[in-house]
């Protein structure tokens, strides 16, 4: 053998040396990106699960929000509902007289929409008998 083949082994098992080296590093990024993905994956879960849990509390907290706010406004109501029907029954017998009647049917309506408005709101709304 001459320097020429000594040369060539040389490289010629480098290349095998190299080549063995990417396969092994080609391994080990193939099991450390595993172990990230399996990682993310739990980490996902974690993140869904407290984004859950902060939704429902939000969801409860403007329920409870929501049921506050219609019990003032049904203590409102309650305390001066006949204020808010008598003003407005007040206005349109005005409005009536001034007009000789020709505003009736608009009035009349205004009337009724309000004083169902105010018993709706109130704690406990009459019967349908009432």
């Amino acid at each position: 053998m001459g320097l020429l083949d000594s040369i060539k082994g040389l490289f010629g098992g480098t290349a095998e040396k190299a080549s063995g080296a990417a396969s092994s590093a080609t391994a080990k990024a193939s099991e450390a990106a595993s172990a990230a993905a399996a990682t993310a994956s739990t980490v996902a879960g974690q993140a869904k699960d407290a984004a859950s849990g902060v939704a429902g509390s939000a969801a409860h907290s403007a329920s409870t929000a929501a049921s506050t706010a219609k019990e003032a406004v049904a203590g409102v109501a309650d305390a001066h509902g006949d204020k808010v029907t008598d003003a407005v029954s007040s206005a349109s017998t005005f409005v009536n007289e001034k007009t000789g009647g020709k505003a009736e049917p608009v009035t009349a309506k205004v009337e009724e929409v309000t004083a169902k408005a105010v018993d709706a709101l109130k704690s406990t709304p009459p019967t349908d008998g009432a």
